[in-house]
């Protein structure tokens, strides 16, 4: 049986959201990462109801979950959560808007149940199929331009709007069909990232430092980074953090065992992670794939200079401020010669961190707030009858 259709406020007044998102705690990556930050953020002016797999809280609607027994899935502590379609229900029906974080089952579950109630729906693309499948070993170019063309037609494509973390994240679903309007949202920065010089770690010494922060996973290159310091020309004096966790941390932890200085490798709190963007020589960023760079975002925000790939999968690259920036995507030897570049050049290195720390200026979290809750007027505006 259908329901009726709900009279929503104005969008000036305070909204009810369902924000329905698999994980939001504990888990690791950006988008779980972005998820906690918002909600957060919302509740402050508006109502906020919850919709994620865990146990019950103030605010949330629990759902059962699961976790794919997948090393890869697991190791990144990402639960999936089973829809339940009354105790949508219960939070949908009255709701202003639902916005969905993830592509999985149960945004599937939860739109469908908010087209049934009549309220819009909002689709957030911060999961890539790359991300999915090369964590699991699959690099099927067939089977990532089906699982883009299947999200496009069977979710994104039925929503009334969709946030997208970067103009390269809306031109990847428009080429796959999408003609839902989309919504540029930053991630922004973390506001716990600030710039305010550090000073280095004496066991440090004369080192060149690069750092290297996000999840270990396949993706993320780090194999490129080993062999680019093997390369290089100052080798000796390379010394690399890299800052995370993941299920490959014990495969890398082996892979870089021969690098001339060893490596750090593993999780670092956020306050250790301060003081190591504002301290650190040089950012790192290999990445194949990323709809964003959140961990490339916040260095830029504590004016550490960035090296990022230039692969025509990812969107960090736009936070190089100059071909310098960039390397080659997948090639080492490239890398080795943008590091020996600026360890030639500490001068040139040291002037940058000015233009990175400005760079990043238009990307604080609170214009990001400002602009997502912009795209959530447009889309209730848009399902306002025409009088």
């Amino acid at each position: 049986m259908g329901a009726t259709r709900t009279e929503r406020p104005p969008v000036t007044k305070r909204l009810r959201i369902v924000y329905v998102a698999d994980t939001v705690d504990g888990g690791l990556g950006g988008g779980i990462v972005s998820a906690g930050r918002f909600v957060r953020a919302l509740r402050a002016e508006h109502h906020v109801t919850l919709v994620a797999s865990g146990g019950p809280a103030d605010g949330k609607v629990p759902m059962p979950g699961f976790q794919l027994p997948i090393r890869a899935m697991t190791e990144m502590r990402f639960t999936f959560a089973r829809p339940r379609r009354r105790r949508l229900e219960d939070a949908i029906r009255g709701a202003d808007l639902v916005h969905l974080q993830y592509p999985f089952w149960l945004s599937f579950g939860a739109a469908r149940v908010a087209r049934r109630l009549g309220v819009p729906v909002v689709a957030a693309f911060h999961v890539q199929p790359e991300n999915v499948l090369y964590n699991v070993g699959i690099r099927w170019r067939w089977l990532v331009r089906w699982l883009y063309r299947f999200w496009v037609k069977r979710l994104y494509g039925r929503a009334d709007g969709v946030i997208c973390p970067s103009a390269f994240a809306a031109r990847k679903l428009e080429a796959y069909g999408l003609t839902t309007p989309t919504y540029v949202v930053s991630n922004g920065t973390n506001p716990r990232y600030t710039y305010a010089p550090a000073p280095r770690d004496p066991a440090w010494g004369d080192s060149f430092v690069i750092l290297m922060v996000g999840r270990l996973a396949r993706e993320k290159r780090h194999d490129v980074v080993f062999e680019a310091i093997r390369r290089s020309r100052h080798a000796a004096k390379i010394r690399l953090v890299v800052a995370g966790a993941g299920p490959l941390e014990p495969e890398l932890r082996r892979r870089a065992a021969d690098l001339p200085i060893a490596p750090r490798i593993g999780f670092v709190p956020d306050d250790e992670l301060q003081r190591l963007l504002n301290s650190a020589d040089l950012f790192v960023h290999a990445s194949d794939v990323e709809l964003e760079g959140m961990a490339v975002l916040e260095a830029t925000s504590c004016g550490l200079p960035v090296v990022v790939s230039d692969s025509a999968e990812s969107a960090a690259q736009q936070f190089a401020l100059g071909p310098e920036f960039l390397f080659r995507a997948g090639d080492a030897t490239s890398l080795a010669d943008r590091i020996d570049h600026f360890i030639d050049r500490p001068a040139e290195l040291a002037a940058a961190r000015e233009r990175y720390h400005a760079s990043a200026q238009g990307y604080r979290f609170e214009a990001s707030l400002e602009q997502l809750l912009d795209a959530y007027a447009a889309v209730l505006r848009s399902k306002q009858p025409v009088e």
